[in-house]
């Protein structure tokens, strides 16, 4: 008789944990370059984010959501140019020039140039990271917002004519 009041019991416990699981929250995987949503182990890619917010009227999450699709692909070409400036820099422009009649030719390397370059690819990374991290703005903003909802409460009479207060979380 012990042994099945302890079996229910942990059968009981074990199903309310397995209850819990099931939420509607969102969690973040960051890599180097990018931030990757997912829901009840599930990738979320954008359009499913951007279905996700207006259904639950997220109107913040989604501003940062569309702030992270324009700064993450414009870093990417901004790195893309710093990267192209600076080695167009290295590589330099081939000139000869006559000292004393006789010719020497060398590589003009401009130094201004590589600096930009490498100014440039900073910065794309910056933006790049930005992206990210309004990325993972827009998901915390989501589930702050799924939290607040799920606490309501609501005051009226009941079924027996009584005044109550109903308390949902």
């Amino acid at each position: 008789m012990n042994k099945r009041i302890i079996l229910s019991l942990l059968l009981f416990l074990s199903a309310e944990l397995a209850a819990q699981e099931t939420s509607d929250t969102l969690t973040v995987k960051r890599r180097v370059f990018t931030s990757t949503a997912y829901r009840q182990g599930i990738r979320q890619n954008n359009s499913m984010l951007y279905d996700l917010y207006a259904k639950s009227k997220a109107y913040d999450a989604e501003r940062q959501m569309k702030h992270a699709r324009v700064l993450t692909p414009a870093g990417a070409a901004v790195s893309v140019a710093g990267l192209a400036l600076s080695i167009n820099a290295l590589i330099g422009v081939k000139k000869t020039t006559v000292i004393d009649n006789v010719e020497y030719s060398y590589f003009k390397r401009p130094v201004a140039n590589a600096l930009g370059g490498v100014a440039l690819l900073a910065a794309g990374v910056c933006l790049m990271e930005f992206g990210s991290d309004k990325k993972e703005q827009s998901v915390d903003l989501y589930n702050k917002k799924k939290k607040h909802d799920a606490l309501t409460t609501s005051v009226g009479l009941n079924k027996e004519g009584r005044l109550g207060l109903k308390l949902s979380f």
